[in-house]
């Protein structure tokens, strides 16, 4: 497991656990952080800016896409979020309304 540190001015490691993944449109994945709760992660995510790239994160709960003309509230899942902190056993799950090539994210164990 990578630690994470910022010794210099934003520049993070490389990390060890890192999640490339593509979705077929409308069918969700999932992914556990590993280790249990007691171990915590910055988890850095990367989609794609060109094209379809709306991918919704739900977080301990099961990402789903809103249908057109709906307004909805389920907390827990975000659009395409940039950096969040997770702990171990949580559970990350990814879906979009269209196919989407080249997305992932790395994990970046924090201190205690």
């Amino acid at each position: 497991m990578t630690t994470y540190n910022s010794a210099y001015n934003e520049c993070y490691p490389f990390s060890g656990d890192t999640c490339q993944f593509a979705l077929a449109a409308n069918t969700a994945l999932t992914y556990t952080v590993p280790g249990d709760n007691t171990v915590r992660y910055r988890v850095d995510f990367s989609f794609p800016v060109y094209g379809n790239g709306d991918v919704w994160v739900g977080y301990n709960v099961a990402a789903t896409s809103p249908a057109a003309g709906t307004i909805t509230t389920n907390r827990y899942i975000e659009l395409r979020p940039d950096v969040r902190y997770v702990r171990g056993g949580d559970v990350l799950s990814f879906i979009s309304n269209e196919i989407v090539a080249n997305a992932g994210f790395s994990l970046l164990q924090l201190p205690n």
